[in-house]
């Protein structure tokens, strides 16, 4: 791979794969060990997950410098942005047009990740 997008773009799908991992064993363990609802476990699996999630595709996908506080706060506001996706497809192929969960699932979960990479990108990790 030395096409320097193709790089880029398996560096972003490694950080996201180790994020997911973290966030899966994460929110196990507090769903087990803390006995907490499967809600809070997932909240507090998240949140673990995040720091990794930065200082992975910081280092790895975007080779980024600069103040960290900064970049974290913009890494903060996509995953808002994200989230609010996530929400807004599900209301929209769900609610408003009718159609099967699986479909806003889908949706979701192919439309986030480009969005939050091109968002990364262009402003989050964004070279001056």
């Amino acid at each position: 791979m030395n096409h320097p997008l193709l790089r880029k773009l398996s560096r972003f799908a490694m950080v996201g794969v180790a994020n997911a991992l973290v966030y899966a064993l994460a929110t196990r363990l507090y769903a087990d060990v803390l006995a907490v609802s499967a809600a809070v476990a997932s909240g507090l699996g998240y949140a673990t997950a995040v720091p990794l999630a930065f200082f992975g595709h910081r280092h790895l996908t975007f080779e980024a410098r600069g103040a960290l506080t900064p970049q974290f706060a913009r890494f903060l506001g996509n995953h808002l942005l994200g989230f609010a996706l996530a929400v807004v497809i599900a209301w929209l192929m769900t609610d408003l047009l009718g159609w099967p969960i699986w479909m806003g699932m889908g949706t979701t979960i192919l439309a986030v990740p480009v969005v939050s990479y091109l968002v990364m990108d262009k402003w989050v990790f964004a070279r001056p």
